[in-house]
């Protein structure tokens, strides 16, 4: 089901992106907008009700309001996912939501008292009645779902990197981009998509960690987002 931006969800936002150095107005007398966002004193794009950005193609600041712009829509799925969600039945536990089960295994999640959902893979008791030996990612939303897919047998998990894992990966990738000057075109540009891949899936401080140590060796993005003078994106 599609939700429009809740006050609950619009006052979580608010605060983490203050927390990243943003400010976030509500907008009360426009009907299809809800928020303006700022970044050292001057907006950067505006938000419509159901999650899509708006902004002028000349404003500055591309790479933070794309920032802000993708922790808002991560932060509106886990709402829509969380309000959709049934009530999880479970001894011992309340206020839980089940997000996927399959089998005896189940990705749950409870909206705290700053409306950020928290999430937590189970195993089912064995007459299905209670939960047991609880994983909890806290706001992490991919990691408990790469939890819940090893934890139910959907993927090996031989076949899955940690977290630790793909920052050894990424650091290493970056070193060899830094260092090997006679890599192909066609290897250059399958090696600029791993580094990509790499750095989608890792948190932003150990991307950015990573890149202080070697300041030459980051790979710069770039990507038409067309020619009109403003855009909506969703």
């Amino acid at each position: 089901m599609r939700h429009e931006i809740t006050p609950e969800l619009a006052g979580a936002f608010i605060r983490r992106a203050a927390a990243l150095g943003y400010e976030v107005r509500r907008l009360e007398n426009d009907p299809e907008l809800c928020l303006s966002a700022f970044w050292e004193g001057q907006e950067i794009c505006r938000f419509e009700k159901w999650g899509a950005m708006r902004y002028f193609e000349r404003e500055p600041h591309e790479r933070e309001r794309w920032k802000l712009h993708s922790l808002l829509l991560s932060m509106k799925e886990a709402h829509d996912l969380y309000r959709d969600a049934r009530p999880l039945e479970a001894d011992g536990v309340e206020g839980f939501r089940i997000i996927s089960e399959y089998g005896d295994v189940l990705l749950a999640a409870k909206m705290d008292k700053y409306d950020e959902v928290r999430y937590v893979t189970w195993d089912y008791s064995y007459d299905r009645t209670g939960v047991t030996v609880g994983h909890y990612f806290e706001t992490d939303y991919e990691g408990a779902k790469r939890d819940f897919a090893i934890r139910a047998g959907l993927i090996p998990q031989g076949q899955v990197f940690a977290e630790e894992e793909r920052k050894v990966l990424y650091a290493a990738c970056v070193f060899y981009g830094e260092h090997d000057g006679e890599m192909a075109y066609g290897g250059e540009k399958e090696f600029m998509e791993l580094v990509e891949k790499l750095e989608d899936s890792l948190p932003e401080q150990a991307v950015e960690a990573v890149i202080e140590r070697t300041p030459e060796a980051a790979p710069e993005q770039s990507g038409d987002r067309g020619q009109e003078d403003e855009h909506g994106i969703q």
